[in-house]
């Protein structure tokens, strides 16, 4: 009810869970019951709602279903199973705002593959598996077991280690649960329409309603194979994108995809068709509206019917980042067979990793775990305050080998997408490089400032702090920031999230958070992670590759991968200590990050002395290998050993030895990831004027841009950039002790000089 201030607080949050669901393609439907005083107050009240609602009229309903269900109280909310109808939980206000609620729904697209067509049997099934593909004949009635069997001998993925993607599902790990039939059909019904060729428009056969930027450009950046994409203006509110065959011919649909050398496309679309550049244009599938492409894959939108048509217009709905796309037509002539339906496989990623993904978790001795981490704290009770709190870093590292939170984990994640995007060279290397562009510029954000809950604004600013509330406690935010408004005054809190289940949903942070939950998803896929801390304030991921047999530096704030030396170098980073932290290890890697360890960075660390360091680590690292081991049998412990004290010392070894390798491009770019006066305050925008100029060209874009900001027709400083400069070193003059107005003269001065 309206009235209701509990209501009032529950609703807004409920309303994202439930939208979030939606989002995610789950089966979830909410009908609001109210307890309004009158009808005006409901209508009120429902208009914040984007659900369902019983009419008001209906108190005779709404009394009958407050006594089947004895609801006591407001508000309240009781969950159903809509194909039962059976009460799943009276009391599921707490259950819904879990983090792994939403994947615990069913997903929409497999109660809709139950209404397709029953697949027949000896159903072909293309396999990949590493970069390969192998073909393999499924017998659906058999069931998963034997899939699993037969995949087995393609691939030597053991069933324990082994995850399953694809079949139509573009996240999440395919589910035992759903019949084998079904995910087959389901499968199949994905690749409709795979096999239609496109007809190749030229670049002079294209035109638009609108061009961001230099014209110069033209029309053809839109083709498919183009390393750019066509741009609308900003202020074109009906864009549209026309592509002429030349003649009539018979259309199936397009293909559209995002742009490719930036975090554009389009997310929504209808399409248009007309025998003349004047009309009547004619909606497909009378204005069906089309799902877009994502950031990786392109999309199909292929027509319920084909339709006879010279010109063809794409006609975005909305986008991401900027309405921007690469688009061609599918004709229906000509047609190969459609694709076979896809199934991705992953393993853990390195030989040696005795991680079972598919076994029960087992659970721990909590006595004796209490037990032997008094014993470690023992050990380290003599050390520095701050080598004895790296114990907490352990218990970090251990939430990620949650089955069900890795399972959660999985949910988020485009495997297939990201499987089909991978190049030539060492796979779990491009399966990591196109890991981190996803998470960089779609799944995961950066956040200065929270945006305003009250009127949406991003015109915020950090103003102080605040206690936790209990519910932030839970999710281990020991620390809450609170920013206000500059448009409406409002205050709004931002908890620094450390659960990274939480951070599953809230998808935000700074490089805590970003760094949190990419290490649970590197973890989730299989990838031997470890999570490194830099006593300078940063925190990033390293991953075990078994082609390079070596540690790799992962920074996803910045889409780096294998760029270990860009915070000294680029930044200019003053760096200390740098100490991994995984499942079974603890190692100091501050040797990878730095050239000059010996003559530069070692009087550097004065936080402790170096044996009390030695010390430290070595008493994590027995630790953290113990309970890692606990479940396993002795013969895989021995193994397990064996390997780990073997790639302990080749990684000594290169340790010692130091980088000797050429700096690579990215190495040299100052930081990307935040705002640009934050970053210069931080002393990390950049070690030289080229690395900070490179480093807000390459803004909020990653390091996997660099390669691709070369001068062009958009390239180079924009009054933006310029205006980003000067505020950051405005602030760096104020941090040093100026005035504003001091501060902004000497800038100003400085310019005239230049």
């Amino acid at each position: 009810a309206h009235w209701c201030g509990p209501c009032r607080s529950f609703t807004p949050q409920f309303r994202k869970v439930y939208e979030r669901a939606k989002s995610k393609g789950r089966a979830f439907e909410v009908v609001f019951m109210s307890s309004d005083h009158d009808e005006q107050a409901f209508k009120e009240y429902f208009d914040t709602m984007p659900w369902h609602a019983i009419p008001y009229q209906q108190r005779a309903n709404y009394r009958h279903l407050n006594a089947l269900f004895q609801i006591r109280g407001i508000p309240a909310l009781v969950l159903l199973d809509a194909h039962t109808g059976g009460v799943l939980d009276t009391n599921a206000r707490s259950r819904v705002m879990a983090p792994n609620f939403i994947s615990t729904l069913p997903r929409s697209i497999d109660l809709d593959a139950a209404c397709l067509a029953e697949v027949g049997s000896g159903i072909p099934i293309l396999v990949r598996y590493r970069g390969k593909e192998f073909e393999l004949e499924c017998e659906p009635s058999e069931g998963w077991e034997m899939l699993r069997m037969q995949i087995y001998s393609m691939t030597e993925v053991p069933s324990e280690q082994m995850r399953l993607f694809g079949l139509g599902l573009d996240t999440g790990l395919l589910d035992d649960s759903i019949p084998l039939p079904r995910a087959l059909a389901r499968g199949l019904f994905a690749q409709k329409g795979s096999g239609l060729r496109y007809a190749g428009v030229p670049g002079n056969a294209r035109k638009a309603s609108s061009l961001h930027g230099d014209e110069s450009l033209g029309h053809a950046s839109g083709v498919m194979d183009s390393t750019r994409a066509w741009c609308s203006k900003k202020d074109d509110e009906t864009p549209w994108y026309q592509m002429d065959l030349g003649e009539v011919n018979e259309i199936a649909g397009v293909i559209v995809a995002s742009r490719a050398d930036a975090p554009q496309w389009i997310t929504r679309f209808k399409v248009s068709l007309a025998d003349s550049e004047d009309g009547p244009w004619k909606f497909a599938d009378d204005g069906r509206e089309f799902v877009g492409p994502s950031f990786l894959c392109p999309c199909r939108a292929v027509f319920h019917s084909s339709n006879q048509a010279r010109f063809v217009r794409v006609e975005p709905l909305s986008f991401h980042n900027q309405c921007s796309l690469r688009a061609d037509v599918l004709l229906a002539s000509d047609a190969a067979p459609d694709k076979l339906p896809t199934i991705v496989v992953l393993g853990n990623f390195s030989a040696g990793d005795v991680f079972e993904f598919a076994s029960p978790e087992t659970k721990s001795d909590a006595m004796m775990e209490q037990q032997h981490l008094a014993m470690l704290q023992a050990k380290l009770s003599r050390l520095p305050p701050k080598l004895q709190n790296q114990v907490s870093s352990l218990q970090t590292v251990l939430r990620y080998e949650s089955r069900q939170l890795q399972y959660q984990a999985l949910n988020e994640i485009p495997v297939c997408s990201i499987d089909t995007c991978t190049s030539s060279e060492s796979y779990e290397l491009s399966f990591m490089k196109q890991l981190v562009r996803w998470y960089k510029h779609v799944f995961f954000s950066w956040t200065n400032a929270p945006r305003c809950d009250h009127c949406h604004s991003t015109n915020t600013k950090i103003i102080g702090g605040a206690k936790p509330t209990p519910e932030e406690e839970y999710f281990l935010a020991h620390q809450v920031e609170v920013a206000q408004c500059s448009s409406c005054g409002q205050q709004m809190r931002f908890p620094r999230y450390n659960d990274p289940a939480k951070l599953l949903e809230t998808r935000t942070g700074r490089c805590g958070e970003w760094a949190n939950c990419f290490t649970l998803i590197c973890r989730s896929l299989g990838y031997e992670a470890r999570h490194v801390h830099d006593w300078t304030d940063h925190v990033w991921t390293e991953i075990f590759s078994d082609s390079a047999q070596r540690w790799i530096h992962v920074d996803s704030c910045e889409a780096a991968v294998d760029s270990p030396l860009m915070y000294e170098t680029g930044w200019g980073k003053k760096l200390t200590y740098c100490i991994g932290f995984a499942r079974d290890h603890v190692v100091d890697v501050t040797r990878r990050y730095t050239k000059e360890f010996e003559k530069e960075l070692l009087p550097r660390r004065t936080a402790c002395k170096e044996e009390e360091l030695k010390h430290a680590v070595s008493a994590l690292d027995e630790f953290a290998l113990e309970r890692s081991l606990v479940q396993y049998t002795a013969q895989q412990i021995a193994e397990r050993r064996k390997h780990m004290e073997h790639r302990a010392s080749e990684e000594k070894a290169q340790l010692e030895v130091g980088s000797i390798k050429a700096l690579k491009p990215e190495e040299e770019v100052g930081r990307t990831s935040g705002d640009a006066a934050w970053r210069e305050q931080r002393g990390e925008l950049g070690a030289t004027k080229a690395a900070k100029q490179k480093a807000l060209e390459c803004s909020e874009k990653g390091l996997d841009s660099v390669a691709k900001t070369e001068p062009s027709g958009d390239a180079g400083y924009t009054s933006e950039d310029a205006q980003a400069m000067i505020r950051a070193r405005v602030a760096k003059l104020m941090a040093d002790g100026l005035t504003a107005n001091d501060a902004l003269l000497k800038v100003l001065a400085d310019a005239k000089k230049k």
